[in-house]
């Protein structure tokens, strides 16, 4: 079975299939993936040469290259100096509002951290943290036999 093949079949067709084939073709798949991201890489280059050399104003831009019109967008990506805020929050505190009105607060904790605190503060954290299962991967190679 191919590749192609496989986009064709049913999938319970596909999960009666020797786990050798499925080897196989989850190799080839990664091998396309991995081709395929690295030609994107070069044609994004390509693109950012030709038509954006020197673009780093901010939203949609245009270019006409013959018949066709190129649409580039150049996102905008704000960071916050933490401290500043932290301190820009203060000052609204200190005048009497609320740094709520203007402010969102998102709290995180490192998991590395939390595995490491001593009990009673993680028994504290506990009851607010969820894990969730991430996407499962999936890696499938020949099994080592063992010597006889």
């Amino acid at each position: 079975m191919t590749l192609e093949e496989l986009l064709h079949e049913p999938p319970a067709r596909l999960d009666t299939l020797p786990i050798s084939l499925l080897a196989n073709l989850q190799t080839q798949a990664q091998s396309h993936l991995a081709q395929a991201s690295q030609i994107v890489a070069i044609l994004h280059g390509v693109f950012s040469r030709r038509y954006a050399a020197g673009l780093n104003t901010t939203g949609t831009h245009r270019r006409i290259d013959g018949d066709y019109e190129i649409r580039i967008e150049v996102p905008k990506n704000v960071a916050w100096d933490q401290a500043k805020l932290a301190a820009a929050i203060e000052t609204i505190r200190g005048w009497g509002e609320n740094p709520a009105d203007y402010v969102d607060t998102k709290l995180s904790v490192s998991e590395t951290s939390y595995k490491a605190w001593p009990p009673a503060i993680r028994d504290l954290f506990t009851p607010a943290r969820t894990v969730k299962p991430g996407k499962k991967k999936f890696e499938v190679a020949l099994a080592q036999k063992e010597a006889a």
